[in-house]
């Protein structure tokens, strides 16, 4: 069989830190060993300040990667309450860098696939400029609760319907989209490296365990102060962004900041933790960070927002509304209560064999 080539846009991408770019490199990483040819259009790390990158970067079997040298900072979480301008922000520019590369490179490419809404649009452009027979989307992110006649999601509804398939993540988004009127949206899972996010020996004193960006979204400060309320627990703290700065100042001595740490060595600091907590405000797409806890012996407490609730069950995790109270709880119940931790921790590695193997990536190449 004649591999297929596929064109891969997206404004986030590796060494940018985030759970989509530890997505895509999974994906571009399980396509290639598959023999799909893989083009990666994308930007320089726009929300991962200090980060060095190679322009033009050749791996695996058959990836090529185009990083656009843009400008970043904090511009795009700034942003994120604006979409009109996040569009202005992110598309334009890749769409022109794209037709370029394009124009000057052509190649047989029989699929885009473009990771999220900017990313959609540009697609659109570029299959009628190129003549590219397929178009999918994926997308990361959650649109619950919103008012059906906007003109913004009108918008989404038409670009969507203007691609031919939409993959997301979870049932709960297949229906909001479907309520929102797109018609072609199917749902898949993400999947993880089971060898290496595996248990180990959990360190002696009880540590509890935060990873993600440091925004007023994702609750690092709300956890932040409840952790006072625990100072015979030691609370670790992975990520960067706003937040890092006012907890810091909160200056409690049982809360370690560890700041960005190297995926290549995340895997140990699940190993080594009793527990994590996403105590994420809004609705998350899905939750990358509970599947590799899981996978690592480590039990989960989290927002009942999103994805997180379809991805997470009772036999794993405990679900909550993410306020001080709820956290206070559910910690409290799990550190007294040894029983009712060790039911959970004991079924963490099954169910992530059950549910994060990489089958899962089935569900994207049926789509190819």
């Amino acid at each position: 069989m004649v591999p297929i080539k596929i064109l891969h846009l997206t404004p986030f991408f590796h060494p940018n830190v985030g759970g989509v770019e530890t997505h895509l490199s999974d994906l571009i990483s399980a396509l290639d060993n598959q023999n799909y040819h893989n083009l990666i259009l994308t930007y320089s790390p726009i929300t991962t300040p200090n980060t060095k990158y190679k322009s033009i970067e050749t791996t695996g079997k058959n990836i090529t990667i185009r990083r656009f040298n843009w400008f970043g900072g904090n511009i795009f979480h700034r942003l994120e309450k604006y979409p009109l301008l996040n569009l202005i922000y992110l598309t334009p520019y890749l769409l022109f860098r794209s037709i370029i590369y394009l124009t000057i490179h052509p190649s047989k490419i029989k699929v885009i696939h473009s990771h999220g809404l900017n990313s959609a649009l540009i697609g659109i452009v570029l299959k009628k400029l190129f003549k590219i027979p397929k178009h999918i989307v994926s997308i990361y992110s959650s649109y619950d609760n919103v008012p059906l006649n906007t003109f913004a999601n009108k918008m989404i509804c038409h670009l969507l319907n203007s691609t031919d398939t939409v993959l997301t993540q979870s049932n709960d988004s297949v229906a909001q989209f479907k309520k929102l009127g797109v018609k072609n949206v199917h749902r898949y899972h993400h999947w993880i490296n089971l060898n290496r996010f595996s248990p180990d020996v959990k360190n002696k004193k009880f540590t509890i365990l935060f990873i993600g960006r440091m925004i007023p979204q994702k609750g690092a400060y709300l956890l932040a102060k409840v952790a006072s309320k625990f100072p015979q627990i030691k609370f670790l703290f992975i990520g960067e962004g706003s937040d890092y700065q006012k907890i810091k100042k909160l200056n409690h001595k049982n809360i370690h900041l560890l700041g960005n740490v190297k995926y290549s060595k995340l895997h140990q600091y699940y190993q080594k933790s009793h527990l994590l907590i996403i105590p994420s405000l809004y609705q998350e797409g899905w939750g990358r960070v509970a599947m590799e806890s899981l996978a690592c012996g480590t039990p989960v407490i989290a927002s009942n927002l999103g994805g997180l609730s379809e991805l997470l069950d009772p036999s794993v995790s405990i679900l909550i509304k993410p306020t001080t109270n709820n956290l206070l709880l559910a910690i409290n119940k799990l550190v007294n209560q040894p029983k009712t931790y060790q039911n959970l921790q004991k079924n963490t590695r099954s169910y992530a064999l059950k549910h994060f193997s990489t089958n899962n990536l089935d569900y994207i190449t049926l789509h190819y």
